[in-house]
């Protein structure tokens, strides 16, 4: 074979692959699955506070992590793993909380994403609600099926779709947040009405393995107003909050940056002030010093900067660990560990053994009796004749 004939048919067996493997790849790239669920896009547009929690993360952090691994029980029924064969909060990756605007006091909603067993999480809850001794009814909504107790009107109910995600909720606002997940309705991720004064202060607080952002309505304003002037404090800073949130944002140190939006400079730069003064009176208090906070606060550093109020603190992972796990005690959710309590002597055998109660023990060879207040009276003598005394 010639050198250039066979140069050639190098060229055309590469070009083939070549060509070959960009087709293979577009190919794939058509058939590739769609990204897997956001827990925001489940999230209606008029929620007034959004919490998320980036569960890979929290799981890596040593300060938070131990709060993800311990075994999860179900009140009165023990623990999930063994009640529903499985725990399904161990594959998910991401969780939102929205508590809607307008609504009942109680209303709320809970989003999670990730590893989803739908079949598996229906027939779980059904086992739970069935223990408690109610009736589950499934039924389909859309391309989520939904698992109520029917004998407890209004309370909660679980929907799924294969693939995710989870939504938690009530009623009307459940049937919110499906509408936003299957795209019939505005949500949080999707700049629609609220969501946009969202994105303001998420964007004033930064990423973070967790956090809450909280908006207020004009009729929530109005509210805080009115509460305000009737307290005489009508000229508070606080009148001019437009929204507030946090983040956690987590690494070789936890970042913890807080922020308030107002609606014009002078007022977040007096509140600012205030936190200030409220801060190192907290933190010279002998109780926030005893349990560990108070140094944290003195490293709050408060400053405000234009329409905005920024609060930032850095610590180290091990001193956050403490200090989450110190705030969960206090706040009843680790219960301490108690030493045994030591066993009471063994019961004596002989005839001297002391009575029950609070007797003294008996004496024993030359001990003197206890001292006493109590006057004895000696016994009268009878008399000769017998007669009486």
């Amino acid at each position: 074979m010639q050198p250039r004939t066979r140069d050639g048919l190098v060229l055309l067996l590469a070009g083939v692959l070549l060509g070959g493997g960009a087709a293979w790849l577009l190919g794939r790239r058509r058939e590739s699955p769609p990204a897997a669920p956001r827990a925001l896009d489940a999230v209606p547009a008029g929620a007034m506070l959004v919490a998320t929690l980036d569960l890979p993360a929290l799981r890596a952090s040593p300060a938070f992590a131990s709060f993800l691994r311990e075994e999860r029980e179900i009140p009165g029924l023990g623990k999930v793993r063994d009640v529903c064969g499985f725990d399904p909060v161990a594959a998910l990756t991401e969780v939102a909380i929205a508590i809607p605007a307008a609504g009942e006091g109680g209303d709320f909603g809970l989003v999670a994403a990730g590893a989803v067993q739908d079949e598996a999480l229906l027939a779980c809850a059904s086992k739970v609600i069935e223990a408690r001794g109610g009736r589950p009814v499934v039924s389909a909504i859309g391309s989520f099926r939904a698992v109520r107790d029917s004998s407890a009107e209004g309370h909660g109910e679980i929907a799924v779709r294969p693939g995710g995600p989870i939504l938690l909720g009530g009623g009307a606002y459940l049937r919110a947040m499906i509408d936003a997940a299957e795209g019939r309705g505005g949500n949080v991720g999707g700049n629609v009405g609220a969501s946009a004064a969202h994105d303001d202060i998420a964007r004033a607080v930064g990423e973070g393995a967790a956090r809450v952002t909280v908006v207020l309505t004009p009729e929530q304003r109005a509210e805080i107003g009115r509460e305000l002037a009737l307290s005489g404090s009508s000229r508070s800073p606080a009148a001019s909050l437009l929204s507030g949130g946090a983040s956690v944002a987590l690494g070789p140190e936890i970042a913890v940056h807080a922020a308030v939006l107002c609606d014009a400079e002078a007022p977040c730069a007096a509140l600012g002030a205030e936190l200030r003064a409220a801060r190192d009176a907290r933190a010279a208090d002998f109780t926030t010093r005893l349990i560990g906070f108070g140094a944290v606060l003195e490293r709050i550093a408060i400053a405000a900067e234009g329409k905005a109020l920024h609060a930032r603190v850095k610590l180290s992972a091990e001193e956050a660990g403490v200090l989450v796990d110190r705030l969960a005690s206090l706040r009843g959710l680790r219960q301490p560990a108690l030493a045994p309590a030591p066993r009471p002597p063994p019961a004596q055998a002989d005839s001297d053994a002391p009575p029950r109660g609070d007797a003294a023990p008996p004496l024993r060879g030359d001990a003197a009796p206890p001292p006493t207040d109590e006057v004895v009276t000696p016994p009268r003598r009878a008399k000769p004749d017998g007669g009486a005394p």
